[in-house]
């Protein structure tokens, strides 16, 4: 885990970013920044919204078949107004053109999808000839409208291609899109204005705060990347603190592989740590689980350069 919750004022939870609002502070003065924020915080959800998928998309394929469970991929996020309260709707609708369909709020840079030919901003009207609307209507009950859709997708058969049926600026397109294989685990953001990423036995959790916080998207990497390590390694909480120590170095030295095979900088994302080190001079912040900021930023920079790509199953 990453922590650090100087700056905590929402409360914590595995809650879709899709109901965040006002995401990065803006230069303006504070009444002018609700004001500009209110109107365009969907637009800056978007943003948020694929660098968090971009980055998921480069760490779940340098992961490979490391993790404990794969599954097809194509390198899209999806997004529906279901997700967000009615009275938002119109604004939706003005401002990231979302209206009563799914949407494709972004598409990694050489997936598979990229590479047919999706774009961001096409609406989903089926997939594999099933609308939509069926998807949604048989999905479990609380599960969000994109990750039924993703979930879709994820029990494709190997080696057979998705057909997207979708909408772009009034015309119907059909998109035949051959999804690649590799580890399942889901980056999904969550609302806290805290430092914070933490994972389950198959989702890494980033906080708004620790999206704002990292300058770069190698750092940014870094901290997924480490909780993907977590994943990867089968890390359950309530062991020891000695024990979890060595599970938080290990994922500290994974996650590091994991972010240069994805093509980060690992001199850049280190400095993640770094930052994090000079917020938290008396360590008051730093759990008993983990070593201090600076012994885990010298023990990364010790690391030698990755060799095997993508990462190999321990």
């Amino acid at each position: 885990m990453i922590q650090d919750r100087k700056k905590s004022g929402f409360p914590a939870g595995l809650q879709l970013a899709l109901a965040f609002i006002g995401v990065a502070p803006l230069a303006l003065p504070a009444q002018a920044a609700t004001d500009v924020a209110r109107d365009v915080w969907p637009v800056l959800l978007r943003r948020d919204l694929a660098r968090v998928g971009h980055v998921e998309w480069r760490l779940r394929r340098a992961a490979g078949a490391a993790c404990p469970v794969q599954a097809p991929d194509v390198g899209v996020v999806l997004d529906d107004r279901g997700a967000y309260q009615k009275r938002d709707w119109p604004l939706l609708a003005a401002t990231v053109k979302m209206d009563e369909h799914p949407a494709v709020a972004s598409v990694a840079p050489g997936s598979p999808a990229d590479l047919a030919g999706v774009r961001a901003g096409d609406e989903v009207l089926a997939l594999d000839g099933v609308s939509a609307e069926t998807i949604i209507a048989r999905r479990p009950a609380g599960t969000v409208v994109a990750d039924a859709l993703l979930d879709e997708i994820a029990r494709t058969a190997p080696d057979k291609a998705v057909v997207f049926d979708l909408r772009r600026a009034g015309a119907v397109l059909q998109f035949s899109v051959v999804p690649v294989r590799h580890c399942a685990v889901r980056l999904v953001l969550f609302t806290d204005r805290s430092i914070e990423a933490h994972s389950d036995t198959r989702n890494v959790a980033i906080s708004t705060g620790m999206l704002a916080f990292a300058r770069t998207d190698d750092e940014l990497a870094l901290a997924a990347g480490h909780e993907i390590a977590h994943v990867i390694n089968g890390d359950r909480r309530g062991a020891p603190a000695k024990v979890r120590r060595g599970m938080e170095d290990a994922a500290d030295a994974l996650g590091l592989r994991l972010m240069e095979c994805a093509g980060y900088v690992r001199a850049t994302g280190i400095t993640l740590f770094e930052r994090l080190g000079s917020r938290d001079w008396l360590g008051f912040l730093r759990a008993r689980t983990h070593r201090s900021w600076k012994d885990r930023t010298q023990s990364l920079r010790a690391l030698p350069p990755a060799t095997a790509c993508p990462v190999a199953a321990p």
